[in-house]
């Protein structure tokens, strides 16, 4: 459980890191919370990844749920900001399916990424 746990912490540790040098704004959050997006989608994805462990998921599991909600997410984020941007700021849901997108999209980078440190062979 030990190398679970360091996993974890490597894996907020990445996210949060990415987060913090910009690669979420350059992917398309917004400069405003796009270091935000790292703390709050860590946290999230880091109690996610831990109950997931608890209940002793399989990596190979965790790691398809990671990615898929990674890939969801992502998409909600970017039609999100594009209907928003296209809105002229006036669509409220659209600006909020990009801002809880990009934090959906960290958490499920941290379960994925908690997955793929925390693999034995």
């Amino acid at each position: 459980m030990g190398r679970q746990v360091l996993a974890l912490a490597g894996a907020f540790f990445i996210v949060f890191a990415c987060a913090g040098m910009g690669l979420s704004e350059r992917l398309g959050a917004h400069p405003f919370w796009a270091v935000k997006i790292g703390w709050v989608g860590g946290t999230v994805g880091a109690g996610m990844a831990l109950v997931l462990m608890l209940a002793r998921v399989p990596p190979g599991w965790r790691l398809a749920l990671g990615a898929i909600g990674a890939v969801a997410a992502f998409a909600a984020a970017k039609i999100g900001a594009a209907r928003f941007a296209a809105s002229y700021a006036e669509d409220a849901l659209a600006g909020r399916f990009w801002f809880f997108g990009w934090i959906c999209v960290a958490a499920a980078l941290v379960v994925m990424l908690q997955a793929v440190l925390g693999w034995r062979r």
